[in-house]
């Protein structure tokens, strides 16, 4: 495996992190990753690990606000930054690789991002790969909290509060749990009102944006995970025949970071659909 990385320039000129792994052999395709709230791009090295050697390349970028990447801490003005920056981003591997085929993938709020780049760009992209959709957020998501982040999100955009991000309900692999609390690049525990209500409103758009899609995506969603929920009603609502929704029973928010025995069946569909689309 070969490894780059470097900077470029998102919207405005802010530099913006990226990190590239290249299988020995020329690659079938390129897989664009789009990591989640709070995190960076290191934290998908499972994905990685799998995939390269069946000579697919990734490449990744720290969101802005996130990891090594510049701006202010889990903050964004709306959500056409960060599709823009993710056009940008694509634009620049395109060049790299012009003749392959591209596939977005995403986990979390990362793939609610994918949705929003695919309502303008969807014609670019030959599918993609969503991680922990569902229909709302589990924290931070009633009535009340959400007409509070509307106009918080107004009057002081920047204004930090607690996330109600835990940990512990990210994955049933401990490991999982203690590196990402002990990651100095994670920033979990306070966000923005701004991007606050950006997440509130993105996820409840979410069933809109998919039923207009035309690209093959799969979705693989955990049963127990308590941070988004309504996976299952998602799958239920969703008509899409492009559409496949995988709901794992008891499998928590980070299915490709769960215990060995839990994400096999994980990373077993994920390479069938590949070998089905690539």
């Amino acid at each position: 495996m070969k490894t780059i990385e470097g900077k470029f320039e998102g919207l405005d000129g802010l530099k913006l992190y990226y990190q590239g792994w290249m299988p020995e052999n020329d690659p079938k395709a390129i897989i664009q990753v789009v990591h989640a709230f709070a995190e960076h791009s290191g934290r998908y090295k499972n994905i990685i690990n799998e995939l390269i050697p069946l000579n697919y390349a990734v490449y990744a970028h720290d969101l802005r606000g996130h990891g090594k990447s510049d701006g202010i801490r889990n903050f964004v003005e709306n959500m056409g930054h960060y599709v823009d920056d993710q056009k940008i981003f694509y634009d620049l591997l395109k060049n790299k690789h012009p003749n392959l085929p591209f596939i977005m993938l995403g986990h979390s709020f990362g793939a609610v991002i994918i949705l929003n780049f695919l309502k303008t760009h969807e014609k670019l992209i030959k599918g993609a790969i969503l991680s922990a959709l569902g229909m709302k957020l589990a924290v931070k998501s009633s009535g009340l909290m959400k007409l509070l982040a509307k106009i918080f999100s107004k009057i002081f955009p920047r204004m930090k509060t607690s996330s109600g991000l835990k940990p512990e309900l990210l994955s049933h692999d401990l490991e999982v749990v203690k590196a990402y609390m002990e990651d100095p690049f994670v920033n979990y525990k306070k966000i923005t009102a701004r991007l606050g209500y950006i997440m509130i409103k993105s996820f409840e758009e979410i069933p809109e944006i998919l039923q207009d899609l035309k690209i093959p995506i799969l979705i693989q969603c955990g049963s127990e995970d308590r941070l988004v929920s309504g996976a299952l009603e998602l799958k239920e609502m969703i008509k899409n025949e492009n559409i496949k929704i995988i709901v794992y029973e008891g499998l928590y928010h980070e299915v490709y970071n769960e215990t060995e025995n839990y994400r096999t069946q994980v990373f077993k569909d994920l390479f069938e659909w590949l070998k089905e689309h690539v």
